[in-house]
Formats: C-alpha cells, sequence, structure tokens
C-alpha cells in the first residue's frame, strides 16, 4: 500500500468513526434568524448547491421572492426581484449555513428551525420545519398566498410551542427514533409513518405539559397527527450533524454533503472542506399522485432530504421499506439488490440502523468517492417530484449524476496526490 492510500485509509477511518459515534439529540426549535451561524434579515436559504437566482428552477426561484415578501424586505414581487438582482439579497444554499431544506428549501430570518446537537463531536445541524402535508398546483397567486400564510403560522404557532415541548423534555435523541423506525417499515426519507408515529408519542405528554392555550395545542397536535413526513425534518437535522461530524479530515475521500435544487446536483467531501463539486440533477422515476401530471410537469431532482443517503438512510436502506418499489414498478428483490450496491460504494455499515429484512444488517455509509468512479456506482437517492411551477405532485427514486463525483476525484488527486509527472 502506498504512502498516500495509507493516508486516505487512516482519514476514512477517521471520518467515519465520528459518523458512528455521533449521538445527535433534538434540542430546541429557534429561529433561524437565532441558530444558523451567518444568517441575516437579508439572507434567503434554498436547498442544494450554490446558484444565480436568475438560474433557478421556477419552484425555488418562486420561493425565494416570497420568502422576500415574507420577510417584508419588499412590498411587490417586482421590488424583491430588483432587491434580489442588485445583490441586496444574500442567496445561498442552506448547507453553507449548517442547515437543511426540504424540496426548494427555502429558509428566511423568520423560519422556525429544528435545532439537534451532538455532543459527542460538538457539532449542531438544523433543518426547517415542514408547512405541512403538501397538494399538487394550484393557482400562482393562491399558492403563493397560501404558501406565506402557513411560514407565518410555524412561525407564530408550532414553533414556539413545539420548541417548549422539547426543551421541557431535556432532549429527544434521533438515532434511537431512527433506528426503531427502520425496524417499523420505514427507510427515513419517502417513508416516515413509523417515525413520525413515535414523535409523537415523545411529544404528546410533554405537549400537553407545556401549552396552556387549547386552541394551540390542538393546532400542534393536529399538524403532528396529518403530517406523516414530519420525522423527517429531525432525520435531516440529525444527519446534517452527523454529516457535519465527517468534515474537515485530511485526505478523506467520504461525501460529506449530498444534495440538489432542481438545476444541478452537488456534494462535498470531507478532504477537501467546502469545495462544491456539481453535475445536472437527474430526472426522477417514479409515480404520479394524479393522471393530470406528467415528466413534463417535473423539475429535476430537488432538496436537500439526500443528507439522509449521505449518512446511510433512504436509498440506501431501501430494503427496509420495500413499500416503496411501487413507485418505480420494482420488487423487493431489488430493493435488497440496491442495498447491496450501496455496500460496494460505502466504507461500512452503522449497526445501530438495522435492516430486519436484510437479516439485521446495519444500513451501508460513507460514500467514497473513489468507489463510485471505480465501480461506476452511483448513489440511489429516494425523494418527492415537484411540480414546476411549486407543489409536490409525485415520488420515486433517481440517481447521483456521476460526473459530479469525477469532478471531485481529479479535485482530490490535485490536492494531494500533485500533478503526475
Amino acid at each position: 500500500m502506498s504512502d498516500l492510500s495509507e493516508k486516505i485509509a487512516s482519514a476514512n477511518a477517521e471520518a467515519f468513526g465520528r459518523l458512528r459515534s455521533a449521538n445527535p439529540v433534538w434540542v430546541d426549535v429557534q429561529l433561524a434568524i437565532d441558530c444558523l451561524p451567518g444568517m441575516t434579515r437579508e439572507t434567503v436559504l434554498h436547498a442544494g448547491p450554490p446558484i444565480a437566482w436568475v438560474d433557478m428552477c421556477g419552484p425555488q426561484k418562486m420561493g425565494v421572492v416570497q420568502a422576500v415578501l415574507h420577510e417584508g424586505l419588499a412590498t411587490d414581487e417586482a421590488e424583491a426581484e430588483a432587491r434580489i438582482l442588485a445583490g441586496e439579497i444574500t442567496v445561498a444554499p442552506c448547507h453553507d449555513y449548517n442547515a437543511t431544506g426540504g424540496m426548494a428549501g427555502i429558509t428566511s430570518a423568520s423560519a422556525p428551525i429544528a435545532v439537534v446537537r451532538d455532543e459527542v463531536n460538538g457539532v449542531t445541524g438544523h433543518s426547517q420545519l415542514f408547512q405541512g402535508p403538501a397538494s399538487g398546483l394550484q393557482d400562482r397567486d393562491l399558492y403563493n398566498q397560501e404558501a406565506r400564510k402557513r411560514w407565518t403560522w410555524l412561525t407564530e404557532v408550532l414553533g414556539p410551542v413545539l420548541g417548549a415541548a422539547v426543551r421541557h423534555t431535556g432532549g429527544i435523541p434521533v438515532k434511537p427514533m431512527i433506528g426503531r423506525a427502520l425496524q417499523m417499515g420505514d427507510e427515513c426519507h419517502n417513508r416516515n409513518s413509523g417515525g413520525s408515529a413515535l414523535l409523537l408519542t415523545q411529544l404528546m405528554l410533554p405537549l400537553c405539559e407545556t401549552c396552556d392555550d387549547p386552541d394551540l395545542l390542538q393546532q400542534a397536535l393536529a399538524y403532528l397527527i396529518e403530517n406523516e413526513q414530519f420525522s423527517l425534518v429531525l432525520s435531516m437535522a440529525a444527519g446534517k450533524a452527523m454529516a457535519e461530524a465527517m468534515k474537515g479530515v485530511e485526505h478523506s475521500t467520504i461525501v460529506t454533503t449530498l444534495c440538489r435544487n432542481g438545476v444541478n446536483f452537488g456534494i462535498k467531501v470531507s478532504g477537501l472542506g467546502e469545495q462544491w463539486f456539481t453535475a445536472p440533477a437527474n430526472r426522477i422515476e417514479g409515480l404520479y399522485f394524479s393522471s393530470e401530471y406528467s415528466d413534463a410537469d417535473a423539475v429535476p431532482d430537488i432538496g436537500d432530504s439526500a443528507i439522509m443517503e449521505t449518512v446511510g438512510l433512504g436509498g440506501h436502506a431501501q430494503a427496509a421499506a420495500p413499500v416503496l418499489q411501487q413507485f418505480v414498478g420494482g420488487s423487493f428483490a431489488r430493493a435488497c439488490g440496491l442495498m447491496r450496491d450501496m455496500g460496494e460504494i460505502c466504507q461500512g455499515e452503522l449497526t445501530e440502523f438495522k435492516v430486519p429484512n436484510m437479516d439485521f444488517a446495519g444500513v451501508p455509509a460513507g460514500i467514497d468517492i473513489r468507489k463510485v468512479v471505480k465501480t461506476q456506482i452511483t448513489p440511489v437517492i429516494d425523494t418527492a417530484i415537484a411540480h414546476r411551477k411549486g407543489g409536490v405532485i409525485g415520488a420515486g427514486q433517481t440517481r447521483a449524476p456521476l460526473a459530479a463525483f469525477e469532478q471531485a476525484l481529479r479535485a482530490f488527486g490535485a490536492a494531494y496526490a500533485g500533478p503526475r509527472p
């Protein structure tokens, strides 16, 4: 083994060890301005790698404008667009602010954020609270009005009520919740029914003990009961904390970020710090919720929820949730095969996250850019399908584009191996 190979092996063992030792705990719900490092009143965050506002896909571009209006930074869309184009509004990736955002990922200063802390590695992850069950396409103006109304409700009602309840518990460990959810048929990305039910049982008494207003309590409980995807908020924040722990290990080839913005797919690598490597986002193979939708209505893959695959869940845990194969016309055998394939490109298994359908094997985690390029096997990602004008219209799977990993490996070689003689 060469000196460089030995350094890489040692670095990857270090990064993976941090991932395995992580203990992410949900400790609070705070406003983005109060908890995200570097966040300002004039900042709007989005999912995926960096992208100029003019180049964004429809739902993300529209979301940034609505966030500017929601924060009172402009009086109408024309003024909002002018301020964005003039650079008076900072538009940046959630990941660059230690956060994650589902789908378009639009996060502004007053957004309530789930805060998940890992005291073992001294890192914190964050995720926006989901607006709630999303329907398909609506009239554009009505859609925007309803979205901003729900943003206000999240800030004024759900955020404070949940925050008080979580603080009252002293913190809710997220890893055990994920482990149990896997045994209840979740893969913790597209399917979160088990995890959300577990969170509801943990929050029920704390909510009742901390919320004195019956109407607000009823609203919060109704949200948690109706929103089967809620546990994904905590899984994403925990996933971000776990991935943050792997960052900055010199010589490590392990991926610390997978994300997409409806135009491009982006990754970061432990040994290459905060550098982005991007390629065009792939289309999604899936099932539309209504026959009125088709591929022509959908944007390419979008959202920061691929943080779940980054830490070994979602597409890496396919066999735990075989019901999801209905979205891609697959089978249980296909789900098991995908999980085995993911093992070919990962550093090891996370034994806390066992998959009963695979004889309780741990999920494969620690994606290695060298193995991806060598095998030509790219991470499989469970995902939702967004309409080009807004709204969730389906669900399915896609693959991370190989080009992003090839680009990262070339950069790694230049950084550590130096120029070839």
